[in-house]
């Protein structure tokens, strides 16, 4: 399916880091599809990148400030009075999204070689990285594509989980900081009757009254990327999300209500990591925090 830039995903859970590593990513729960979108905030990385330049020349930075400004203003969720009063000027704007949004999502898929799953992480990491080292280019695009790209789309893997993790891996590489992915485990039930009107509506989100959330932090460490596939790689970190969610889809409302649950998720993280990790790769999970919405009452347990 050839990829067409829409709206970003609206209404979903988002939850921003504070800590300096993960500040720069942002996980939106994609209810609909029951995917996990990983997207690079644009304004703390053009930071970074600004950091450098600085160093370099004054003129530069001065130039990214202007870009991280312009950034910031079209990234604000309340709308200028001007583009209440001038629908015009509105569908320029979202023209030129577009335009940016295609552009960016032919970037990433031209790093999509045939044998890619074949190469070493190492070496196809490599490929991505200039020799400057700088990958903020990269970095911008896939915050950009990962705002509005499908889960049907024929490169979401490759994206959303390949790049994704290299991109990742290059970065921390540069921050001399660990390795590794946040994501939520999700469930949601008791889904409340549409109000009188609603029913028509099309795309009209459902609204649960049971909502369990658990975000999580899975890192890993390679013995020798030289030594283990991307297609290796990638297999144990879809595994881990996978099986980590399929156990709790299997869990019932009052086992995700209780008192313990952290403490099971952390049992069953575990479980996974021993299972999955190898002598090529090491997996360590921790549970960070667990929320539970539940007929209006909310518990949670960090």
């Amino acid at each position: 399916m050839k990829y067409q830039p829409t709206k970003a995903v609206t209404g979903l859970p988002v939850a921003a880091f504070a800590t300096p590593y993960k500040k720069h990513i942002q996980y939106n729960i994609n209810s609909s599809y029951g995917g996990i979108l990983i997207a690079y905030s644009i304004e703390y990385r053009k930071e970074l990148s600004n950091m450098k330049k600085s160093i370099i020349t004054p003129l530069a930075a001065v130039l990214c400030l202007s870009l991280l400004t312009g950034c910031n203003a079209k990234d604000s969720s309340t709308p200028p009075d001007s583009q209440q009063t001038n629908p015009p000027a509105q569908a320029t704007v979202a023209s030129a999204n577009i335009s940016d949004t295609s552009e960016a999502y032919e970037k990433l898929v031209a790093l999509k070689t045939e044998d890619y799953k074949q190469q070493s992480v190492a070496d196809f990491n490599q490929s991505l990285a200039p020799n400057n080292g700088d990958i903020s280019g990269l970095l911008d695009a896939q915050a950009d594509v990962l705002a509005s790209i499908s889960p049907d789309d024929k490169n979401y893997e490759f994206i959303t989980v390949t790049l994704a993790a290299s991109l990742d891996e290059l970065y921390c590489e540069q921050m001399n900081d660990s390795v590794g992915l946040s994501a939520y485990l999700k469930k949601e039930e008791q889904p409340l009757e549409k109000l009188p009107g609603e029913e028509s509506v099309a795309g009209a989100e459902i609204t649960y009254q049971f909502v369990f959330n658990a975000l999580y932090r899975l890192n890993y460490t390679f013995s020798d990327p030289t030594q283990i596939t991307v297609a290796e790689r990638d297999s144990a970190l879809q595994k881990f999300k996978t099986e980590f969610q399929n156990y709790v889809d299997n869990l019932s409302e009052a086992d995700l209500a209780s008192s313990n649950i952290k403490t099971v998720l952390s049992e069953k993280a575990d479980e996974l990591e021993n299972s999955l990790s190898t002598a090529k790769m090491k997996l360590s999970c921790e549970v960070e925090n667990v929320e539970v919405h539940n007929a209006g009452e909310e518990i949670v347990n960090n």
